[in-house]
């Protein structure tokens, strides 16, 4: 048996996206920010928050945040409109905080989510660092805003090649993710692993 879905030759995609200037300003961009704020719908929610807890964890001085609060999304959704939403969060989030500490990267398959394209855009005209890491070009965002694009066809592949270049941003900003089998060495000698029930 093969695989039937299709993931668009992603290492080659993947390789190509770290090649590109974009990305390098991307890195840059982590490198510099202390407080990261990922926003985006759908699997690509799941994604930032995913993200937004293997970055906190694995590279140190920096706090990285995604949106959570169901409570939050419904209620500022049906008050504001859905469109407003992660400004609202960025508002409430980000504004407490010094604007040329922070980044701000939003992810959208189309790059035209309207949520997702409005909060980035609320970023960089707050002075925070914004970022785009679309699917495909978007057709709305401000020009000379940062965009990294991966040119796929469908939202599957958006949404791995996501995971797998955060990833390597992790390795790019200087630190690492540690291996299964390194977790499980320094694990070994832990003291939660040799408590007895």
């Amino acid at each position: 048996m093969s695989l039937l879905i299709d993931f668009e030759n992603i290492e080659q995609k993947c390789a190509d996206a770290v090649e590109k200037k974009e990305y390098n300003d991307l890195v840059a961009a982590c490198k510099k920010a202390n407080k990261i704020f990922i926003i985006g719908n759908g699997g690509l929610h799941f994604v930032a928050n995913h993200m937004a807890t293997d970055l906190s964890r694995l590279l140190p001085d920096k706090a990285v945040y995604s949106f959570e609060s169901v409570g939050f999304i419904t209620s500022n959704a049906n008050d504001h409109g859905f469109a407003n939403m992660f400004v609202r969060w960025l508002e409430t989030m980000a504004l407490v905080e010094n604007p040329e500490d922070c980044l701000i990267i939003g992810l959208s398959c189309s790059g035209n989510s309207s949520n997702v394209v409005k909060a980035v855009h609320w970023a960089e005209e707050h002075g925070f660092g914004s970022f785009m890491i679309s699917g495909q070009k978007s057709q709305v965002l401000n020009e000379g805003l940062n965009e990294l694009v991966f040119d796929c066809e469908y939202f599957h592949t958006v949404e791995v090649m996501c995971l797998i270049v955060f990833y390597d941003l992790i390795h790019q900003i200087g630190s690492h993710c540690p291996s299964i089998t390194e977790e499980k060495k320094r694990m070994a000698y832990s003291y939660h692993r040799n408590l007895k029930d």
